[in-house]
């Protein structure tokens, strides 16, 4: 026997809506699938208690794919990186005496913001020269008939591929160039006051990485 419309509208009115109950359906979960697996759950740990001969290629992928993950991590930072430079005070006429002040406090905002480019910068550094390594490693003669496996050839590609999307976020960014002009404006100004300021001036030369269109990518290319 069906119910009337009305009967079934007004049984409605009945139900609980409280918070936390239980859902019908649960929550959707996201299957990521590819032709080819380049990562190991378990870090190719098995590896070696079969005696394989694959002991520093596996070595060299788990490598490969931690500099993948943080790569990624690191593109996040660029992508959601915001100029500071806008949010600073500028001093009226009237208060030009208190300039050094100003320079000093503006130097530890952007500091901190710079610390993070720097990790960046330095992840740069080593993938690019895990690249460079493992071309030379597998451009040797004995090498060339038994090279790199395909996986292996993968992971050297996926993390070229940061490289090349961090390049571009650089490039895209102009907060980044922006901030990293001021920042060295208030490090001139400062660091006259210090007594050895030899250490943070070799890290403002490293930063000259997000000053230079596609830097990134060509240091994989001038690493011996």
């Amino acid at each position: 026997m069906a119910v009337p419309v009305e009967e079934a509208i007004a049984a409605l009115s009945t139900f609980s809506l409280e918070d936390d109950q239980p859902e019908l359906q649960g929550p959707g979960v996201w299957v990521s699938t590819e032709r080819g697996a380049t990562e190991s759950p378990i870090e190719y740990s098995d590896v070696s208690a079969y005696r394989l001969s694959l002991a520093e290629d596996t070595k060299a992928l788990n490598q490969l794919n931690s500099l993948i993950h943080e790569g990624k991590e690191m593109a996040s930072v660029l992508y959601t990186y915001r100029s500071c430079v806008k949010a600073l005070p500028q001093l009226p006429e009237s208060m030009k005496q208190s300039q050094a002040d100003l320079y000093l406090e503006t130097y530890q905002v952007l500091d901190l913001e710079m610390s993070r480019l720097r990790e960046i910068q330095r992840w740069q550094a080593s993938a690019a020269a895990k690249l460079a390594a493992d071309m030379q490693r597998f451009s040797r003669p004995e090498r060339r008939i038994n090279g790199p496996t395909v996986t292996h050839l993968w992971s050297m590609l996926k993390l070229l591929d940061v490289l090349v999307q961090l390049d571009h976020l650089k490039n895209a960014k102009a907060s980044i160039p922006n901030d990293f002009s001021w920042y060295k404006r208030t490090f001139t100004q400062v660091s006259i006051q210090w007594q050895d300021s030899d250490s943070m001036r070799e890290e403002l030369d490293d930063l000259q990485v997000l000053d230079t269109i596609s830097k990134m990518l060509c240091c994989c290319f001038v690493i011996p």
